[in-house]
């Protein structure tokens, strides 16, 4: 690469989204990157430095398409490269890190020309995720709002999350895909389902919030989503009940999976992760643990 063409480095946290009863509305961003490098290149070719992802491609396309309809400017070319350790496929967020991290990253290049929830909407409009793009691109515990007819982003708040907090975050080799985990979801769920899963979620939001993290005890209870995407999250449910048994908190879902999450404190991380890791490895599927810390900043974009 050349040294004379503008470049910028971009982190983008993964996240965990839905947080149970939270449906395309809460995510939590967390301590585990991936890394986007974009440099301006001369002509219109958008290009990737080394080997590519399977797929990467067309979403750094399609985001670069995005944000330069959107800021009204004519499109450039740019070198990128992409890197990091959010698992691809496993309810992290990988794909808004992407997403997000390009459309921040081209924005940077360009003089910041769109403001924040702008960005916000454009990724979502791509990833189809406000939760996720809200805490890739804000970082903390994200509450995302959206038009109630069409779902799409319209503004969000966030609380930063004390150190204290720790999320296990654990992934089993197996991808579970966006598109085949929406597509098992019913077109209606039973009034009874609704009211339980609202009066989790408020629960769950106030202790967040409030900082009583005694009280997240059992509060997760999902029938908006979790339950019908079991069949595709084979030991999931497990894994979060083994975890909560030697000292978690709570746990659900992450996204829609294959990661579950496991809320707990620090003298407690390493049991819950081995406890929970053990429920895959017992069933001959191998997993890895996480232990992360809320990213309270979100994305960083910094200037080569």
């Amino acid at each position: 690469m050349s040294a004379s063409r503008p470049t910028i480095l971009v982190q983008a946290p993964c996240s965990t989204s839905n947080c149970g009863p939270g449906f395309d509305t809460l995510s939590i961003a967390l301590s585990l990157y991936n890394f986007i490098r974009l440099t301006l290149r001369t002509d219109g070719k958008i290009a990737v430095v080394g080997a590519e992802v399977t797929g990467t491609q067309q979403m750094v396309t399609q985001a670069a398409d995005t944000f330069y309809q959107a800021a009204g400017l004519p499109a450039v070319g740019f070198d990128y490269e992409i890197w990091g350790e959010v698992p691809k496929a496993r309810g992290l967020g990988s794909s808004s890190t992407i997403r997000a991290g390009v459309i921040a990253g081209l924005n940077a290049l360009h003089a910041n020309s769109l403001d924040l929830d702008t960005i916000i909407r454009l990724a979502t409009r791509l990833d189809q995720a406000p939760d996720n793009a809200c805490a890739v691109l804000v970082g903390g515990f994200c509450i995302a709002r959206t038009d109630p007819e069409d779902f799409s982003y319209l503004e969000h708040v966030s609380f930063k999350l004390p150190e204290s907090l720790v999320f296990v975050a654990v992934a089993p080799d197996y991808e579970v895909l966006t598109q085949d985990s929406r597509r098992v979801l019913p077109d209606s769920i039973p009034f009874k389902d609704v009211v339980r899963s609202a009066n989790s979620l408020a629960y769950l939001v106030g202790a967040l919030v409030a900082g009583d993290f005694d009280r997240l005890d059992r509060v997760v209870n999902d029938y908006i989503h979790q339950p019908y995407r079991e069949l595709l999250n084979p030991f999931g449910r497990e894994s979060i009940a083994a975890g909560c048994h030697v000292g978690g908190y709570t746990g659900w879902l992450s996204g829609s999976g294959s990661t579950v999450i496991c809320v707990t404190d620090e003298a407690h991380a390493l049991e819950v992760g081995s406890a929970m890791q053990q429920v895959y490895t017992s069933n001959s599927i191998q997993a890895r643990a996480y232990r992360l810390k809320t990213d309270n900043v979100g994305i960083r974009v910094i200037d080569e």
